[in-house]
């Protein structure tokens, strides 16, 4: 049974992060995981975890801005985010899992030295903020085909930016099968269905492989399309690591102008890399701090009803400097 805890717990943080709009984070175990095993897990990927508050200071960056390919508006943009959430088992039977996962997401611009080329762009210099909310419907499934491991995952998410009325609604299936597991080496395989309109594609291939290099303790876990991370422990409560992690984020707008549609939501594909520690306190609490640079691969503006290859507005926005602060709790 071990090995079909550890293709479930790879497989849920990789489709975790990336198929949303925001942090999806999957707490899922099955049945006969014990509280020693599901903690493991949780300290080596983050998205395994009960509970997190994350906060990301971004320097300043550069962007240009293309309305229907024309030039629109170019400036500088320096960000803040707090993000956070908050998962909770639901029930366990038969080796299969399901749990609610609750977050939010608020971002703060502060936005200057804007050049705006087309008469009546609505963006100026000045501060603003914006608040996201999401509530999602995890569930796994553990079984075989022909005597072969298989884990199955739908997650449903629906988001907004107020307590009223949801914005969107997203859903994204994902299948995987085990192909190698040791002491030192694990291996699943899969595809990821996304039926989101900010994703680029539909279809993405999943590859979950951890493997201890060291005696030492040294890991390399490889968690696409999520991330790959080199990860050392230093004491039995302390690590260290180097990676890149893909996280994707939206909020919502209603400008009132007409140069632009009604409703419509910003969308980020964004890559975090650099080094990181966290070091764990009692036996719940981790504290994170890292940095290094985030890269902004995608940045569209979507109206309602649109998809992510019929986007408005596309920006292009220089890398920055980060740094990023991270509380979370390992399962209880």
């Amino acid at each position: 049974m071990n090995f079909k805890i550890i293709v479930v717990v790879t497989l849920l943080s990789s489709t975790g992060v990336y198929a949303q709009n925001m942090f999806n984070m999957s707490s899922l175990h099955p049945t006969d995981t014990m509280r020693g095993e599901a903690q493991e897990q949780a300290i080596r990927y983050p998205s395994l975890r009960q509970a997190s508050v994350t906060a990301s200071f971004f320097g300043s960056g550069h962007f240009d801005s293309d309305l229907q390919e024309e030039a629109f508006a170019s400036g500088k943009s320096r960000n803040v985010r707090i993000s956070s959430f908050f998962a909770i088992p639901i029930t366990q039977w038969n080796g299969n899992a399901i749990s609610a996962t609750i977050y939010h997401n608020q971002q703060f611009f502060k936005v200057s030295e804007v050049n705006n080329p087309l008469p009546g762009t609505p963006l100026s210099n000045g501060d603003f903020n914006k608040s996201t909310l999401g509530l999602s419907l995890n569930f796994s499934r553990t079984d075989a085909i022909f005597h072969t491991p298989v884990v199955y995952s739908a997650v449903f998410t629906a988001i907004s930016d107020n307590l009223k009325s949801v914005k969107r609604f997203n859903f994204n299936g994902s299948i995987a099968f085990p192909v190698k597991h040791t002491a030192d080496v694990s291996l699943s395989l899969g595809v990821l269905v996304q039926i989101d309109p900010s994703a680029p594609f539909p279809v993405l291939p999943i590859v979950s492989y951890y493997r201890r290099l060291t005696n030492h303790g040294l890991q390399l876990i490889l968690d696409l399309p999520q991330s790959v991370t080199l990860k050392q422990p230093v004491s039995r409560k302390a690590w260290i690591y180097v990676g890149s992690t893909a996280n994707t984020f939206t909020s919502f707008y209603r400008p009132n102008n007409p140069l632009l549609p009604e409703r419509f939501s910003y969308n980020t594909i964004e890559f975090k890399s650099g080094p990181g520690v966290e070091y764990l306190f009692g036996k719940y609490l981790m504290l994170g701090i890292s940095g290094g640079i985030n890269t902004i691969a995608s940045a569209t503006f979507i109206a309602k009803e649109a998809q992510y290859h019929d986007a408005f507005v596309k920006n292009t926005n220089k890398a920055t400097p980060y740094g990023e602060l991270r509380i979370s709790l390992l399962p209880f």
